[in-house]
């Protein structure tokens, strides 16, 4: 049986089926196996875990745990509770994603060329120029202010060789989203994506070798790793024309309530709003993604684990909140239809989550692909209901090219 704990419960002869620390950028310990001693123990908390869980089938059982399985049920009565809080006040402008598509995809592309920019200046020891960097975030803020689900859909269709571009843009737009849900001031929301879209900057300074390993990394390459957040913020305090904020959240994206973060290992109120909001958003886009060393999930698996991290690591407040505006069931999610068909969410419905626009595209029973169909299941005509999710990999199935 799978249990989760937490680390003060990990004993010696306990089997660990999963660390619980997929937003760690490399495979730094073995996720699984047997614990044989109070070092391994000490070593795994230094990774920053604090919950965990065993397999009680191949080493010692907690009594004290609760079942996964029934943790997974706490977990979706706390999704459900959240669909029934959610602000129809915030409902999404109901301009077609087909109608800005085209637009959304031209601005992200252009938003990749940017910042591709960006960072070649930076390895040329060359000055960034805030003002393009500037222009990206209000076109992007634009795009959001049409139909977010437009540039949502893009942020999906990744490719692992640039993975820096796309997990900082994708940043940015989850930050203009977020910041929108929260009705934030049209300047802050711009300092919030123009300090997504440079939050990583200081990778471009990792040696590649460290920055792409496929295996684990040693300590000194982790630690290495880890001064991303340091060099990004020497090479902004040095860049004219950014806001504090923007600054700030370089500085932050990183460190966690409990201190377990980096670099500076601040807690609680250490960390401002901001900060925390880039936490999370940093998190998700991290987790759902395709890396060298590990495989994404998918997006309402993500936001289960954003429900498990807030206990100690993340603001829960602010993940509920987060929850909230990309909907329980967020673009990317393939779904389980009624009549036999699933199909992947390409537009969110803030104002009733259970009713997304989604691409209906599979046979669950026949397990083949039939002529895709775009279905408003908010429409009185709808043939469709949501029975629940279904996970892509399993299924052998890439839903990238029904975005």
């Amino acid at each position: 049986m799978i249990k989760k704990i937490l680390i003060g419960m990990l004993k010696p002869g306990m089997y660990v089926s999963d660390l619980n620390n997929q937003w760690v950028p490399s495979n730094n310990a073995s996720r699984s196996g047997k614990i044989g001693n109070q070092a391994t123990i000490e070593k795994i908390k230094r990774l920053g875990v604090t919950e965990l869980y065993i397999d009680t089938a191949k080493g010692l059982d907690c009594p004290e745990a609760l079942p996964a399985d029934e943790q997974k049920q706490i977990q979706a009565q706390q999704l459900e509770s959240l669909q029934l809080q959610s602000d129809a006040g915030t409902a999404l402008k109901r301009v077609p994603v087909s109608q800005e598509r085209d637009r959304a995809e031209k601005r992200y592309q252009q938003a990749r060329t940017v910042l591709d920019d960006v960072l070649n200046d930076v390895k040329n020891n060359q000055p960034i120029d805030v003002a393009a960097v500037d222009e990206t975030s209000e076109e992007l803020l634009e795009s959001l202010n049409t139909n977010e689900n437009a540039l949502a859909c893009l942020s999906h269709i990744r490719s692992k060789d640039t993975y820096l571009l796309q997990h900082s843009i994708n940043v940015g737009i989850l930050l203009g989203i977020f910041g929108r849900s929260m009705r934030l001031e049209p300047t802050v929301l711009k300092e919030l994506v123009i300090g997504g879209i440079l939050h990583d900057i200081g990778k471009v300074l990792v040696p590649d070798s460290i920055l792409h390993k496929p295996g684990k990394l040693e300590a000194d390459e982790w630690e290495e790793m880890k001064r991303h957040v340091t060099y990004g913020e020497k090479i902004l305090d040095v860049t004219a024309g950014l806001s504090d904020l923007s600054r700030s959240i370089c500085q932050l994206h990183h460190e966690r309530l409990d201190g377990t973060g980096y670099p500076r290992n601040k807690t609680g109120d250490q960390i401002d709003r901001y900060g925390r909001m880039a936490a999370i958003c940093d998190v998700y886009d991290a987790v759902t993604a395709d890396r060298v060393y590990h495989a994404g999930m998918a997006p309402d698996m993500a936001l289960r684990k954003l429900i498990e991290w807030s206990v100690f690591h993340l603001d829960k407040d602010l993940v509920y909140d987060f929850i909230r505006c990309l909907s329980v069931y967020p673009v990317g999610t393939l779904v389980e239809l009624t009549r036999n068909r699933a199909g992947v969410v390409v537009e969110a419905n803030r104002r009733s989550p259970k009713h997304p626009m989604v691409r209906v595209f599979y046979n669950t029973v026949n397990r083949h692909q039939v002529e895709p169909v775009l279905v408003d299941l908010s429409s009185e005509n709808a043939k469709y209901d949501i029975v629940g999710t279904l996970d892509a990999r399993q299924l052998n199935l890439d839903v990238t090219p029904f975005l």
